[in-house]
């Protein structure tokens, strides 16, 4: 799916100096995602709504109160 000239491409443009190793890594582990990425676009989501996240998360926050401020003198 992806090959060593594409690895090498994206490592220049990304300014990363990658050994032989590493892009030979890099060209299976790439591949690899985008092969189960191909597999998710197989899914039927026509009626799942769009989400920003997977999980909703809420903020746990007190009241905006006024309260005076021990020791202060007011101004």
């Amino acid at each position: 799916m992806i090959d060593l000239e594409q690895v090498q491409k994206v490592a220049l443009l990304a300014r990363l100096e990658l050994s032989p190793e590493e892009e030979q890594q890099f060209t299976g582990q790439l591949s690899r995602i985008l092969e189960y990425v191909e597999q998710l676009s197989e899914l039927d989501t026509a009626n799942v709504e769009p989400t920003t996240r997977a999980i909703e998360l809420n903020n746990i926050t007190r009241p905006d109160a006024l309260e005076p401020f021990g020791d202060r003198k007011p101004c």
